[in-house]
């Protein structure tokens, strides 16, 4: 079975990235922000995703996490701090744990189809 291990897992995003995995059985494990909502968390143990609460910009500690994944998607939405610098620690994370994809969180810039000047984050990648 593929262990995938999905970062921004609560979000719009990140919710349907998981919920897409599910249904193909994959095993999917979500890391989410050590001060995420309580009920965001339940949602995932209904669906039976495992979870751990880290801080995405410590590598040192994302690396035991992804050891043994098959795949890294990130669906971290946010500005250059997320996008480049909390993004680089995750990124820098599965190269120490040895995971051998990492899926970017730009790979789906278009999931809404939000025209230009809709959404401030996405027009900022847009230039």
């Amino acid at each position: 079975m593929k262990h995938i291990v999905v970062a921004g897992a609560t979000g719009n995003l990140g919710g349907k990235i998981i919920d897409a995995l599910l249904v193909k059985g994959v095993q999917v494990t979500a890391i989410v922000r050590k001060q995420t909502n309580t009920d965001k968390i339940s949602l995932l143990k209904d669906k039976g995703v495992v979870f751990h609460q880290a801080d995405l910009n410590n590598t040192s500690e994302l690396v035991p996490i992804l050891k043994g994944a098959h795949c890294v998607v990130s669906a971290l939405a946010g500005l250059r701090d997320t996008i480049i610098d909390t993004q680089k620690c995750l990124l820098d994370a599965a190269v120490e744990a040895g995971v051998k994809r990492f899926i970017p969180s730009d790979f789906s810039i278009d999931f809404t189809n939000l025209v230009e000047g809709q959404n401030r984050n996405l027009d900022l990648r847009r230039n």
